[in-house]
């Protein structure tokens, strides 16, 4: 596409619980952009949902969201079909993973989280670096130590992908806390976990003392991004333990805040401070983690293939974001596929 305008289209929220596909023209990418066509993308639930539901939030920094129109996608593998000055080593040719949006073709301007995808690495895999970027940085703000006990409450892709680090980095045991039953059983499949809790069918913070000869334990990540799961995630975590909250809760809820002043516990935010840059006094911004991620795909230490659950061409992207809304546990990995 070098020198010319191409036609493509993007998805887009018009407003709560509207979605369609809107028509636009791509201009040739600039200097510092990438114009990058989409292979495959993935459908980030948590975050799509919020804006595509319409319930409003407050944004630190961004006031009152969502606001319209939105346009949703931050998980895209695609091709390089043309480099804009100051791109290089990029060119064209190159398969990259990237935050695009979900669009037939786009201008990517933040190169800092975009990666090399290896050819060991399919694209459907590729779509999970986003993703599987935000939980490195939140394991490594979460600082794990070999042998500690670890818990992870919501096994969605998020939880999935933390519960498979802190194995990598040598937490024992590792405990997976969902109350659905599918998910934990994806949890199984994968075989990560060392341990499976559903709060439905016991009780989880007993268990959880049992598991750590009686101290609790001594990291806990929340994963589901609901607020009134802290209470849960404080109950959970040893005396000066550490609860790192990796779901990003949007709502406001009532927690107990006596279990952090009288433990104490350490609470650590990991969604909004993710290093970005090539500051040589920053080791791991977000493109080192998405570098180290897809070596860590391509060597197979971690495994996203099977927490893939649908797969749908992007036709019919449109009709898939009220069926999630509807049964949002049903879904896990949806791809589209371009």
């Amino acid at each position: 596409m070098s020198g010319a305008y191409v036609n493509s289209r993007r998805l887009v929220f018009l407003g709560p619980q509207e979605v369609a596909w809107e028509e636009l023209r791509v201009a040739p990418p600039q200097q510092g952009e990438l114009a990058v066509e989409s292979r495959r993308s993935l459908i980030s639930i948590g975050t799509e949902l919020a804006f595509f539901s319409g319930r409003q939030w407050t944004n630190p920094g961004r006031g009152v969201l969502p606001q319209y129109p939105a346009y949703p996608g931050y998980s895209n593998a695609g091709v390089v079909v043309a480099a804009g000055k100051g791109t290089a080593p990029w060119q064209e040719g190159d398969r990259i993973a990237s935050s695009a949006r979900h669009a037939t073709v786009q201008n990517v301007r933040n190169l800092d989280g975009a990666v090399a995808i290896p050819q060991a690495v399919s694209d459907e895999e590729a779509t999970f670096c986003t993703l599987g970027a935000t939980v490195l940085n939140a394991y490594r703000r979460g600082a794990p130590q070999l042998g500690e006990c670890a818990v992870v409450v919501g096994q969605g892709i998020l939880g999935q992908l933390a519960v498979q680090f802190l194995r990598l980095g040598g937490c024992d045991p590792v405990i997976a806390v969902d109350l659905d039953a599918k998910r934990l059983a994806l949890t199984k499949q994968v075989g990560s976990a060392s341990h499976l809790l559903n709060p439905n069918d016991e009780d989880v913070v007993d268990a959880v003392q049992d598991l750590s000869a009686g101290r609790g334990a001594d990291i806990v990540f929340e994963a589901t991004g609901l607020t009134e799961t802290y209470d849960l995630t404080f109950a959970l975590t040893r005396p000066y333990g550490r609860v790192v909250g990796l779901g990003s809760p949007r709502y406001p809820a009532t927690v107990d805040m006596q279990q952090v002043h009288i433990k104490p516990l350490q609470i650590i935010g990991a969604i909004g401070n993710h290093p970005s840059g090539d500051s040589k006094d920053v080791r791991w911004t977000r493109g080192a983690h998405a570098a180290l991620f897809m070596d860590l795909l391509a060597q197979g230490r971690v495994n996203v293939r099977d927490l893939i659950t649908h797969r749908a061409p992007v036709e019919e992207a449109p009709s898939i974001y009220p069926k999630l809304l509807t049964d949002r546990t049903f879904y896990l990995g949806v791809i589209l596929e371009w």
